[in-house]
């Protein structure tokens, strides 16, 4: 069987509004970011940007095939490779998931100030601020998750059999750098929480699959479960 990989694009206007640009207006230098659905409408938007006395800055993250493209799993700093400073953060595109990863992004650079995170949909032509207060259960649920698993015995890894998600690797490190702890790896195509629940000797789950699993997911359920990324970095 071959795969095809096809770039849907968005056949709507793609065009900053007067009060986008004025609201933009008061940040010298914009980081932008979009999808592959929006990225070929670029162009104009820059160009209005460059009008507006906006200088642009932009990276190519993780797993991107083109700069100004964001995937939804890139929540870490390092993960957005962005080198030049920003005032705001500017997404194009519709919905919340990939814009609240820049949410999560700004969190984990862990200092300075955290920087504004806009939206401007398209669809509807709406620019909106988008508050880290909406991702702060998430930031406190996750603390509550790193103190779990200090104190666990026995830990399961979750590994994913998904093309480009499988980091089955991650045990051999967590076995060196935690060598107090007891690590149980779970192979699995499709995660289920109430699965996981068969397993009650497991005291914490880490997660090496997608990053959003170990971020929104962990409010459904009352599991300890914490993103790879985090236990690696603990001291």
């Amino acid at each position: 069987m071959k795969l095809a990989l096809i770039d849907v694009k968005f056949k709507g206007k793609i065009e900053l509004t007067a009060i986008a640009l004025n609201e933009l207006k008061r940040y010298k230098t914009l980081a932008v970011y979009t999808t592959t659905q929006f990225n070929h409408g670029l162009k104009i938007i820059l160009d209005q940007l460059k009008k507006n006395g906006n200088s642009v800055v932009t990276s190519q993250p993780e797993r991107t095939n083109r700069e100004f493209q964001i995937l939804g799993c890139d929540v870490y700093h390092g993960n957005l490779k962005l080198k030049t400073d920003c005032d705001a953060y500017l997404y194009i595109g519709d919905g919340k998931f990939h814009p609240n990863a820049l949410l999560f992004e700004e969190i984990d650079k862990r200092h300075g100030e955290r920087k504004p995170v806009f939206i401007f949909d398209p669809v509807y032509n709406k620019l909106e601020n988008l508050k880290y207060e909406t991702v702060e259960k998430v930031i406190k649920k996750e603390v509550a998750n790193i103190k779990r698993f200090h104190f666990s015995q026995n830990v399961g890894v979750l590994i994913t059999t998904k093309p480009g998600q499988e980091h089955a690797h991650y045990v051999e490190k967590l076995k060196a750098k935690y060598k107090d702890k007891t690590f149980y790896a779970f192979f699995t195509d499709n995660l289920s929480f109430s699965e996981m629940e068969n397993f009650p000797f497991i005291h914490c789950w880490v997660n090496t699959a997608c990053p959003r699993i170990g971020k929104e997911d962990i409010l459904n359920t009352e599991m300890a479960l914490i993103n790879v990324e985090e236990v690696l970095k603990l001291q």
